[in-house]
C-alpha cells in the first residue's frame, strides 16, 4: 500500500495544475489528452478534483456538468495508488459537493475490465456502447467505449 488515509487529501483543481494532470494523464494512457486540452477544460468549466499524497498529485477526477448529471471524462488514479479506494473516494466527494446531481456517466474501453469492474463496484451499470468510439490503433483497429450510468 503506497499511502495512508493521513496524507492523502483531496482539493479542487485549478489551471496551475495543468502540468501535473498532464504529466499523470501521460503517465496512465496510450492515449493522452493534451496540456492544451486539459487546461481549455477547466478554463471553460470543467470540474477538476485532486487527490494529492504529500504535494505530489496521484489522483485526478475530470467532469462536466450539465443541470443535474455529470459526464465523468476521466478519473485518474496513479498505478502506485490502486486498489486503496481512491476512485470511490474521489467520486463520494464529488457527489457530496454537488447536491443536485441525480446522474453520473462515463464511457470506458471495452477491452479496460479492470476499470469496468472498478465503476461497477462504484455502483456504474453497463447501458450501451459507442461502436468504433476510440481512434484506430496501428493496424487501424477502432475500439467500441462501454457506457456506464450511476444514478445518485
Amino acid at each position: 500500500m503506497a499511502g495512508t488515509d493521513e496524507n492523502i487529501t483531496l482539493r479542487a483543481g485549478n489551471s496551475e495544475d495543468v502540468e501535473a494532470v498532464y504529466q499523470l494523464n501521460r503517465a496512465v494512457f496510450s492515449e493522452y489528452w493534451s496540456r492544451a486540452s486539459i487546461f481549455s477544460a477547466i478554463e471553460s468549466g470543467y470540474d477538476l478534483l485532486l487527490c494529492e499524497s504529500q504535494d505530489s498529485i496521484i489522483g485526478y477526477l475530470l467532469s462536466l456538468s450539465v443541470l443535474d448529471e455529470v459526464e465523468i471524462m476521466q478519473i485518474v488514479v496513479s498505478p502506485d495508488y490502486r486498489r486503496e479506494g481512491l476512485a470511490s473516494r474521489m467520486t463520494d466527494s464529488f457527489v457530496a459537493s454537488h447536491p443536485e446531481i441525480v446522474s453520473m456517466m462515463l464511457e470506458v474501453r471495452l477491452s479496460n475490465h479492470a476499470a469496468r469492474a472498478c465503476y461497477t463496484r462504484l455502483g456504474f451499470e453497463e447501458v450501451g456502447y459507442r461502436k468504433n468510439y476510440y481512434a484506430p490503433d496501428a493496424s487501424g483497429f477502432c475500439e467500441d467505449a462501454v457506457l456506464m450510468t450511476k444514478k445518485v
